[in-house]
C-alpha cells in the first residue's frame, strides 16, 4: 500500500530533478549571454569576458536570476567573484568564497557538469554547475572558472507551502461564493414550497365552501400541494448536495425550513381521489 511519504517522495524527486535539469539551461544560457561580450581572460587579477569586467557583476546575474527563478554564481578558478539570487531560491553566496570540494572535483578536475545536493551553512542546495573555459575549445586549455546555478530545498518547500496556502484559501472563498449562491438557490425553492402549500390550503377551503362547484377546483388545488412538495424535495436534494461538496449550510436554514415542512402538512392529504 503506497504511503503519503512514500506519494510526497515521488513527487519530490520529479521536482528536484526539473529543477537540477533547469540548472543546466541556466548555466549554458549564462556562459552563452558571457561569451557574446567578447573573449574571456584574466586581467589584473579580475576575470573579464572582452571589456566587461565580471567579478561582483550586478547586472548580468541578476538578469540571468529573474529569468531563469534560479541563483546564479560566477566562479573565478575555485574562488566565487560574483553571486545573485532570485525570489525564492535562497540567499546568493558569499563573494570572495570558495568552491565546495564536489565542485572542485567534478568540475574543475573532471571537467563534467556537476548535478546535485550541497549542504551550506546548515542548509542543503541544489546545485548545477558548469566549467567554463577561456575558448569554445575545452580540449585546448583548462577552465578558467564555473557557472553554478542553485536552489535551496527548505525555501522551495516554503515557497510550495505558500502558493498551497493561497490556493486553498482561494478554493476557500470559491467554495464560500458558491454556497452562497446555492443557498439563494434554496431560499427561493423554500419561498415557493411555502407558498405553493398556502395557496393550496386556502384553495382546499374554498372549494369545500363551493360545495359540488368547487370539485374541479379541488384537483388544481392537489397538483399545487404537489407541486409544494416536489419543490420541498428539491430543496433537500441541493442540501445533500452541498454537504457531498463541503458546502454544508448552516443548521439555522435547515430548522426554518423543517418548520415549512411541517407548517402545512396534510394540506390535500385524505382527500379522495377527484375527477373532473
Amino acid at each position: 500500500m503506497t504511503t503519503e511519504t512514500q506519494i510526497f517522495n515521488a513527487v519530490w524527486s520529479v521536482i528536484r530533478r526539473r529543477i537540477l535539469d533547469r540548472g543546466v539551461s541556466a548555466t549554458e544560457l549564462c556562459e552563452n549571454v558571457i561569451r557574446r561580450l567578447g573573449r574571456l581572460h584574466r586581467a589584473e587579477g579580475r576575470l573579464r569576458a572582452g571589456d566587461t569586467v565580471l567579478d561582483q557583476d550586478n547586472t548580468l546575474l541578476p538578469l540571468l536570476a529573474r529569468a531563469t527563478s534560479l541563483g546564479i554564481s560566477l566562479y573565478h578558478g575555485n574562488r566565487r567573484i560574483a553571486s545573485t539570487s532570485a525570489l525564492g531560491v535562497g540567499k546568493p553566496g558569499e563573494i570572495g568564497g570558495y568552491a565546495d570540494a564536489e565542485l572542485v572535483d567534478v568540475v574543475l578536475r573532471k571537467r563534467e557538469i556537476f548535478k546535485g545536493s550541497l549542504k551550506r551553512n546548515g542548509l542543503v542546495y541544489l546545485v548545477t554547475a558548469r566549467p567554463l573555459y577561456p575558448t569554445t575549445s575545452p580540449d585546448e586549455q583548462a577552465p578558467i572558472g564555473m557557472i553554478e546555478a542553485f536552489q535551496s530545498e527548505q525555501t522551495f518547500y516554503e515557497s510550495l507551502v505558500a502558493a498551497a496556502r493561497i490556493g486553498v484559501e482561494q478554493r476557500t472563498a470559491a467554495q464560500e461564493e458558491a454556497a452562497d449562491g446555492m443557498e439563494g438557490v434554496i431560499h427561493f425553492l423554500d419561498d415557493v414550497a411555502r407558498r405553493l402549500q398556502l395557496l393550496a390550503l386556502n384553495g382546499n377551503i374554498i372549494a369545500a365552501q363551493a360545495g359540488e362547484y368547487g370539485r374541479a377546483f379541488r384537483v388544481v388545488c392537489r397538483e399545487l400541494g404537489t407541486l409544494a412538495d416536489r419543490a420541498k424535495g428539491t430543496v433537500t436534494d441541493v442540501r445533500k448536495l452541498m454537504q457531498t461538496m463541503g458546502l454544508e449550510a448552516g443548521e439555522a436554514h435547515g430548522e426554518e425550513f423543517g418548520r415549512a415542512r411541517s407548517g402545512a402538512a396534510g394540506t390535500s392529504e385524505g382527500d379522495p381521489p377527484l375527477s373532473v
